[in-house]
């Protein structure tokens, strides 16, 4: 299991190459140069470094909370076989998808915009006015990726599956964010 430095370290340079990923992408498409914004990939890299812990929490409690597979014991040889236990699949997959979804976003929202607006109030409003649209662009990939963390990936190994996808949709919400 790796330890949450690493998880931490992973995640942040993972966000942080996303992003700067997603603005040579950006400069590619413009007609003029347009020097690499060095603020935004330090903002992705402190949302790594925030939403790592929280998220690893949230997996581990969610598996404690609601275990994917009921252990059966087999009527020929005395074996414990696995099953997966659907419900609590399903519930893990609604909670992980609304609360945890969105408590990742606002804080992806509140990393990205909390230096350049200094006022809880103009964060509070910015919340508002993105959250819906990050959460609907979400929902079109990360149900997927959550299904199959919890059917075959151990909690303390998701976040291996999240980062390689994360790295993705990092640049995703880099270019939503600079919109």
């Amino acid at each position: 299991m790796p330890s949450l430095v690493t998880i931490i370290v992973q995640s942040a340079t993972l966000k942080a190459f996303a992003n700067i990923t997603a603005q040579i992408l950006q400069q590619l498409k413009s007609p003029t140069p347009i020097p690499l914004d060095w603020n935004r990939v330090l903002e992705f890299a402190v949302f790594g470094i925030v939403s790592a812990p929280l998220i690893s929490l949230w997996q581990r409690a969610l598996d404690e909370t609601f275990p994917t597979q009921l252990a059966v014991q087999s009527q020929q040889r005395n074996e414990r076989n696995p099953r997966i236990n659907w419900p609590n699949v399903l519930l893990k997959l609604l909670l992980d998808q609304t609360i945890g979804l969105f408590v990742a976003n606002v804080v992806f929202i509140i990393c990205t915009t909390g230096a350049k607006l200094q006022s809880s109030t103009l964060i509070l409003q910015e919340v508002q006015a993105r959250i819906f649209r990050i959460l609907l662009a979400a929902w079109k990939i990360w149900p997927a990726v959550s299904l199959v963390n919890f059917l075959w990936v151990p909690w303390h190994s998701r976040v291996v599956v999240t980062s390689l996808v994360g790295f993705g949709w990092n640049i995703i919400l880099s270019v939503l964010s600079s919109t």
